[in-house]
C-alpha cells in the first residue's frame, strides 16, 4: 500500500509540473516581445480549476537589480532546488508562495499544489498559515531566504540564522559606540582570502557580544572572517577573486541598526532597523533634479549647482540635512537664535562638505545660495512621522509639512550617516497635499 500511495502521489505531481512549465513557456514568448519578465506560482486546484498567480515586471527594472547567476542547488543526484539570486527575486517567490497558501486555505473543495521544488527556508517567525496580508512579514521572510541562499553558495547549509545574526550585531553597542565594520563570509580554506590573524579559539556565531567587540578592530582594510558557524580570524579578500564563483560574501555594518549584504562590491540587500530594503543608489540624481524642477522651476545650471551640494554632503560621514526653500533668507532671520547665520554665499562642494560636519540643517535658496547652517528646525507634530527613523528625519518632516500647509514649496534632503539620501516630501506626500 505504501508503494502504491507514493506512486500515486508521483503521478499526481506530474500534471501541475507540466502545466506550470507550459505556462512559463508561453509567458517567456510574450516577455520577449514586451520586454518584461514573468514569474508564476505552482498551480493550485480549486473547484475543479487550476489557478496560478503570475507576477510581471519591466525587464529593465528587474535587470537593474544586481543578481547572482546560480539558480539551482543540487540536493542529491535526483533533485535540484531553486535558490534566490537577488532580494527582488526572493520577494517575488515569497509572494508567489504566499498566494499558493492563500488559495489552499480559502479552498472549499479539493486542493492540490504538487511538485514545488525549491529549498524550504523557514523563518523562525513563520507558521502554517499564509501571511500575504502582512507585508513586513513577507519582506522579512524573503530576506531570510536570501541569506540562506548565501549559506548554500559557500556550501555551508546549516541551521544558522544569518539574518538574525546580522540584525543582532547591528543592534549591539561597544562602549557606547554603534557597530561599524566588515565581516567576510566564506570557507576557511578560500584561496582568495589573505588571513592576517587566526583565532586560536573561533567565536561561535551566536556569541553576539564577543563578535561585536572583535568588530572594533575591523576596518576598510581588515575584516572579520566568518565561515557561517564561527568567526575564525581577520583578513582581506584578494583581487584574484572571480565574482562568477559566487562563494565570497560580505556583511558591512554602517551605523546603528544598519547593515548591507555585499557581493563583489555590489549591494544585494540593505537592512535598517530590521527592515529589509531593495538596494538602491545612495543618491538618486534624476529624482532630485525632477523634484527641483517640479518645485522651483529653476534652470539646468542652478540644478547642477544644487546637485554638487548634495554630492558633497553625501561624502561626509556624519549625516546632515539640506533644506531648499524660497524663503531661506526670511527663515534664517526667524531662526537666527538657533542657527549660525552667514553672509549669503553660492553653494560649492568644499563649503557644503565643511558646513555639514556639524548638527543641524543648511538653509539654501532654490538659486543655490546658502544663508545659514547648523539650523535647529521647528514645526508641529506630523502624521507623516516615522518612529523607526531618527530625530533628523522626523525634524525634517515636521518642518516641511508645516511649510507645505502654508503653501510654501520646500524640499529637504536627509543624508544618513551611511551616505543614503532621502527626499522629503516624497511623491505620495506631494500627491496627498
Amino acid at each position: 500500500m505504501e508503494t502504491a500511495h507514493l506512486n500515486q502521489v508521483h503521478q499526481d505531481s506530474l500534471y501541475p509540473k507540466a502545466l506550470r512549465q507550459a505556462v512559463q513557456s508561453i509567458l517567456k514568448q510574450h516577455d520577449l516581445k514586451r520586454e518584461q519578465v514573468s514569474f508564476c506560482s505552482f498551480p493550485v486546484q480549486k473547484n475543479h480549476h487550476w489557478i496560478m498567480t503570475v507576477i510581471q515586471l519591466e525587464k529593465q527594472d528587474f535587470d537593474s537589480q544586481y543578481r547572482l547567476t546560480k539558480e539551482t542547488y543540487e540536493v542529491n543526484p535526483m533533485r535540484q532546488d531553486r535558490i534566490d539570486r537577488c532580494f527582488l527575486e526572493a520577494l517575488i517567490y515569497r509572494v508567489l508562495k504566499e498566494s499558493e497558501l492563500e488559495l489552499q486555505n480559502s479552498s472549499e473543495g479539493n486542493t492540490s499544489s504538487l511538485g514545488n521544488s525549491e529549498l524550504k527556508f523557514q523563518n523562525s517567525s513563520e507558521g502554517n498559515t499564509s501571511s500575504l496580508g502582512n507585508s513586513e512579514r513577507v519582506i522579512e521572510d524573503a530576506a531570510f531566504s536570501l541569506l540562506k541562499s548565501v549559506e548554500v553558495h559557500i556550501n555551508k547549509w546549516h541551521k544558522v540564522d544569518l539574518l538574525s545574526f546580522a540584525n543582532a550585531i547591528a543592534a549591539e553597542r561597544y562602549e557606547g559606540a554603534a557597530s561599524e565594520g566588515r565581516l567576510i563570509i566564506c570557507r576557511t580554506d578560500h584561496p582568495d582570502i589573505s588571513a592576517k590573524v587566526k583565532l586560536k579559539t573561533p567565536i561561535k556565531i551566536y556569541n553576539y557580544r564577543g563578535i561585536r567587540k572583535l568588530l572594533e578592530v575591523s576596518s576598510s582594510t581588515m575584516a572579520l572572517l566568518c565561515d557561517v558557524e564561527t568567526v575564525w580570524g581577520l583578513g582581506i579578500p584578494l583581487d584574484t577573486y572571480q565574482p562568477n564563483l559566487e562563494n565570497l560574501f560580505e556583511i558591512r555594518f554602517a551605523e546603528y541598526h544598519t547593515w548591507e549584504l555585499v557581493h563583489a562590491e555590489n549591494i544585494m540587500l540593505r537592512v535598517k532597523y530590521r527592515q529589509a530594503r531593495l538596494p538602491r543608489a545612495r543618491f538618486d540624481r534624476k529624482l532630485f533634479c525632477d523634484r527641483v524642477y517640479q518645485f522651483f522651476k529653476v534652470n539646468e545650471t542652478t540644478v547642477n549647482i544644487l546637485v554638487k551640494a548634495v554630492e558633497a554632503a553625501v561624502k561626509q560621514r556624519h549625516g546632515t540635512m539640506l533644506v531648499i526653500t524660497p524663503e531661506a533668507e526670511q527663515e534664517t532671520k526667524r531662526l537666527a537664535a538657533q542657527s549660525t547665520v552667514i553672509e549669503p554665499v553660492i553653494v560649492s562642494k568644499d563649503i557644503i562638505y565643511h558646513l555639514s560636519s556639524i548638527d543641524g540643517a543648511i538653509l539654501i535658496s532654490p538659486e543655490g545660495i546658502i544663508h545659514s547652517f547648523g539650523v535647529i528646525l521647528d514645526g508641529k507634530a506630523s502624521e507623516n512621522g516615522n518612529s523607526s527613523r531618527g530625530a533628523r528625519y522626523n525634524s525634517a518632516i515636521r518642518y516641511i509639512d508645516g511649510k507645505i500647509s502654508s503653501n510654501i514649496n520646500c524640499l529637504a534632503l536627509i543624508v544618513s550617516e551611511d551616505g543614503y539620501v532621502d527626499l522629503y516630501p516624497n511623491l505620495s506626500s506631494v500627491e496627498g497635499g
